[in-house]
């Protein structure tokens, strides 16, 4: 709301003192003089990141120190740049936020995404200058309008090269100094120095920008978070990105914001748990999205209003900012009209937090993007078709409230105008390499150690209490680096701690330590989890195992399930409600039917969940925690679930196609209130999968190369085999158990005719349904002498022809091809077998060969099967996506589009434009070409970009070629789907938006499909 206060203020004395009574600005107030003399004005001193930081960079953390308490300021993530009013393309200048209440929001959240075109402003294939250029012409924008700019960071993953969600490789690890991936980290933050260096206002200067990187690192759902790098790693990567924006790029108009998530159950512990320090964080920030499903949402909300207090007084404490700095309703997004469940949602966070006297003194609180115009993060007015929002009243109440402040409730010559002095940062020393919790496994590793602020006279490495000195040298890169050699023997898993004294003309001895593990991680036998034994000590179990709030895990030597050792986890509810710790690892566990785990329970009657991540969904399990005896729990796979907030897959099960992926083993302990126990201590052991899965046949055992494929045809109830419970695997396939297993795979609800078309398969015969029905597709007939001869044997070439002509795609190979030499193109089944190799259904056999005539066992032709069945399901011939028989069906653009007769009339402005919609398209998994009518056009070569996936990707493709002639039905203009990058291809379920560039001039569109 409009703040009279706030925006007249100025620079009030009693501001400058409050805010020196609190901590971190220090106000120098004038001697006491004569009354009629002028008092000195307030010099005010503030201890930040960047001490060489813009002076509108200081005042503007000396503006958000003094605002906490007054007012929390409002912010909306891509404001200007994705919305319901925005217009696509947007230029920078219109705003949900501002179209719903008459305000802009007093901070613009921007995301990195930009440089890759991922996100507006920015275009997908452009060069990154332009998109650098066009990400500071959008903050400048902001700064105009009076807002605050803050950027967050979604860096894809610098191993594999997919996006952020990605938590494979290691990165963390390779992105720092000395990793393989360490110059495709600088590059990137050359990007973003870029972008700060050219942010500008009116006058030249560098516009102040919060920035927000390596965000909700206490998750595990980025490849930054918890469960992917050690909290000493994490501070070490913190810390470079500072030092090289700020002292390698000279970066000088950033405050830095760390944010590690939410739920903390107001333990500043937890908070603080990869904390980088003081010299290297501005800013204590706080993510959390209310889950809530139903109108209340008090549990949540005691939960933010109890973490906010503790990092307010964690701010206090050290003279920093504290902020709510990502909040949103359920997954970030409102419902859309008429599903919502509680229609109060803004205002009751906003009373709650004002409510609080040190909740309320979070600076601001900016909420996500508007992404989706059906599930938005803020309520809109009514836009075209779409009616208001059923929230937005209590948003304009939210932003009519005198505690929320909005961008024209800011006095800019107060935010930016303030005279602050920085004090210099004391010389510091801290170990990169090898980073705390690390392991080592190999010889020599390399200490590196960092200097800030000094010059060293000389510096030396000792390990553990051994005083051997090892002289450490500045390197090429301004390290003070050594090689650490190592011997064999030392690297036996056990722990050790690397102490680095630096000595530095003018100050005391500056010291660091990095406590690391030598030694490969323990190797377990297929299945086994942990059995504890490898570990040894608890800071090498530790490196293992990251924890979900506040719990402490050792190892225990006294009551253990096996071997010598356990793990012991200690809890506390004090300040929580649950805890837990998780276990990466890859595992098949196909061949094993139960998960066996030795459990020494705290009689707490808390309730225990086991969670086997498999397949990417989380399954549970609920052992008791009645009672003090030492057990072993015994669990088949079968009785496993979804975790009940998992909804959209509470059907799923742990099948083998499942237990061939599992990646992760937690344990959470879930504070029962009834039970009365706040904290206790469980010891666990020998966790392994164990029991032997069952294939349904007594003569193959899970060591059977084919065990899970018969294992699934059982199930499955397509594989037959004798009464005396065998399968029979080696045995040759014949035409009636061909047809018998299809029948039951593809169609086993046909009904046979009375009579019977073959002589030597009358109706009494078993097989007799199958058989009929396989002859009915005229896939596989009889012999054409009216017999079928069920009891022949059956070719690798029949199998493939059958398996290709129940596909029915048409999925023709190239002409000429030839894979196997014993498969010209001149045989019958050269398609099929071509297909059924490029599939993987069919492999060949060494040196090139098929074997076309060679005999299908039955194990093998479960696997055929197993591997047919899981075949993408084939796409319809085409799927129309725009006819426009009812109007322009949403298209908009940068020009004018107009409907007429079943097609549109485009207009494209100079320079050409994207024309399309913002709205879910169909599935378009498997296709590979989108195909565009022009009736008419002034010339075109035009391309398409798709918006795909949950974080709104742009995907281009290739442009479809030039033309000033009518391109129509076959002859249409054809968008290459097969040019979409890999990662862009795996999102094509999830289509979002749809836009086509068209050059300048007009164009006459009709039908568009994909094929």
């Amino acid at each position: 709301m409009r703040n009279p206060t706030l925006a007249r203020r100025g620079r009030a004395l009693t501001a400058a003192v409050a805010a020196a009574a609190v901590g971190g600005l220090t106000a120098t107030l004038p001697a006491q003089a004569a009354p009629v003399a002028p008092t000195a004005p307030v010099a005010e001193t503030a201890t930040i990141v960047d001490p060489g930081a813009t002076p509108e960079t200081r005042s503007l953390f000396s503006f958000l120190r003094d605002v906490r308490g007054e007012g929390i300021l409002f912010g909306h993530q891509h404001t200007t740049s994705f919305g319901v009013t925005v217009g696509d393309p947007p230029d920078g200048t219109r705003s949900d936020v501002e179209a719903a209440v008459g305000d802009f929001p007093a901070v613009f959240g921007w995301d990195t995404l930009i440089l890759e075109g991922r996100e507006k402003p920015g275009v997908l294939g452009a060069p990154v200058e332009q998109n650098i250029a066009v990400f500071a012409d959008y903050m400048e924008k902001a700064h105009a309008f009076g807002g605050i700019n803050t950027i967050s960071a979604h860096m894809n993953n610098f191993v594999t090269g997919n996006d952020f969600y990605d938590t494979e490789g290691n990165t963390v690890t390779a992105i720092l100094p000395g990793g393989p991936k360490h110059a495709e980290l600088n590059a990137y933050l050359d990007n973003i120095a870029a972008v700060a260096d050219q942010t500008r206002d009116a006058e030249g200067d560098l516009i102040p920008i919060i920035f927000r990187p390596w965000h909700e690192n206490a998750g595990s759902w980025f490849w930054w978070g918890a469960a992917h790098a050690t909290p000493g790693e994490f501070v070490e990567l913190w810390r470079y990105t500072v030092e090289y924006l700020r002292d390698t790029k000279g970066v000088s108009n950033f405050l830095y914001a760390y944010s590690p998530g939410g739920s903390f159950g107001g333990v500043d512990d937890v908070y603080m748990r990869t904390y980088p320090g003081d010299a290297y964080v501005d800013i204590l920030g706080y993510d959390n999205y209310d889950g809530s499903t139903t109108a209340d949402s008090s549990a949540w909300l005691n939960g933010v209003v109890q973490d906010l207090a503790m990092i307010a007084d964690i701010a206090d404490a050290k003279g920093k900012i504290s902020a709510f700095t990502e909040f949103g309703p359920t997954g970030g997004k409102l419902r859309a009209n008429g599903e919502g469940v509680n229609l109060t949602w803004f205002t009751d966070l906003l009373d709650a937090i004002e409510a609080d006297p040190k909740a309320s003194r979070s600076a601001y609180m900016p909420t996500w993007a508007n992404f989706d115009p059906l599930r938005p993060a803020i309520p809109y007015p009514a836009t075209g078709d779409l009616p208001p929002h059923e929230m937005l009243p209590d948003f304009q109440a939210f932003e009519a409230d005198p505690f929320s402040f909005f961008a024209d409730d800011l006095d800019l010559a107060d935010v930016y105008g303030r005279t602050v002095e920085t004090t210099e940062h004391a010389p510091f020393a801290h170990v990169v390499t090898p980073a705390a919790g690390q392991r080592i496994t190999a010889s020599p590793a390399v200490v590196r150690a960092k200097l800030v602020g000094g010059e060293a006279t000389a510096a030396w490495f000792t390990v553990d209490d051994d005083a051997t000195r090892h002289a450490l040298a500045l390197d090429d890169d301004g390290y003070l680096s050594a090689a650490w050699t190592l011997t064999p023997e030392q690297l036996d898993n056990s722990t050790h701690t690397v102490h680095v004294t630096v000595e530095v003309a003018g100050s005391e001895p500056l010291t660091a330590s990095s406590t690391v593990i030598l030694g490969a991680r323990p190797v377990l036998a297929p299945g086994v989890v942990d059995d504890f034994e490898g570990y040894g000590d608890d800071e090498a179990l530790r490196a293992e195992f990251s924890t979900a709030g506040v719990n402490t895990i050792s190892l225990e030597t006294g009551e253990v399930g096996g071997g010598e050792k356990a793990l012991r986890l200690d809890y506390d509810f004090t300040s929580q409600t649950y805890t837990g710790i998780i276990k990466k690892f890859s595992g098949d566990w196909t061949r094993f039917s139960e998960l066996s785990i030795w459990v020494r329970p705290d009689g707490s009657d808390n309730r225990m969940v086991l969670q086997l991540v498999a397949d990417g969904v989380s399954f549970e399990a609920y052992p008791s925690l009645a009672g003090t005896d030492a057990q072993v729990v015994t669990i088949p796979f079968e009785d496993w679930r979804p975790a009940p907030w998992d909804t959209s897959n509470a059907d799923r099960r742990l099948t083998h196609d499942e237990l061939a992926k599992i990646t992760q083993f937690n344990v959470y302990v879930n504070e029962e209130p009834a039970a009365g126990v706040r904290s206790g201590s469980i010891v666990f052991d020998e966790i392994r999968a164990t029991g032997v899965a069952s294939s349904g046949f007594t003569d193959v055992d899970a060591n059977h190369p084919y065990f899970a494929e018969i294992a699934w045809a059982e199930r499955a109830g397509i594989a037959t085999g004798w009464p005396d419970g065998t399968y029979r695997p080696s045995a040759k396939v014949t035409r009636e158990t061909l047809a018998t297993f299809l029948h039951a795979l593809v169609d086993p609800e046909f009904t046979a005719p009375e009579t019977p078309t073959f002589a030597d398969v009358p109706a009494t015969h078993p097989a007799y349904e199958a058989i009929e029905w396989l002859a009915s597709t005229g896939y596989l007939r009889g012999d054409g002498y009216t017999k079928f001869r069920p009891g022949s044997t059956v070719a690798r070439q029949t199998v493939a022809a059958v398996l290709y002509a129940l596909r029915g795609t048409g999925e023709v190979p190239e002409p000429g091809t030839q894979t196997f030499k014993d498969v010209r193109p001149t045989r019958a089944e050269w398609a099929a077998i071509e297909w059924a190799a490029s599939t993987g259904i069919m492999p060949g056999y060494p040196y090139g060969t098929f074997k076309p005539t060679g005999n299908v066992n039955r194990g093998e032709l479960a696997a055929f099967l197993h591997r047919y069945a899981r075949l993408p399901e084939p796409p319809v011939e085409s799927v129309p996506l725009f006819d426009f028989e009812d109007g322009a069906q949403g298209w908009t653009g940068a020009g004018p589009v107009a409907a007429d007769a079943g097609r549109i009339a485009v207009t494209s402005p100079a320079g050409g434009g994207w024309f399309g919609v913002d709205a879910a398209l169909p599935d378009l998994t498997g296709r590979t070409e989108i195909r565009m009518d022009v009736v008419e056009t002034a010339g075109v070569n035009p391309k398409l970009a798709l918006k795909l996936g949950g974080s709104w990707q742009w995907c281009e493709t290739a442009e479809a070629g030039w033309t000033s002639e009518p391109r129509t039905g076959e002859d249409a203009l054809v968008f290459d789907l097969t040019t979409l990058t890999a990662e862009c291809a795996a999102m094509l379920d999830d289509v979002r938006g749809f836009n086509v560039y068209l050059n300048e001039g007009g164009h006459v569109l009709d039908t568009v499909e994909a094929r």
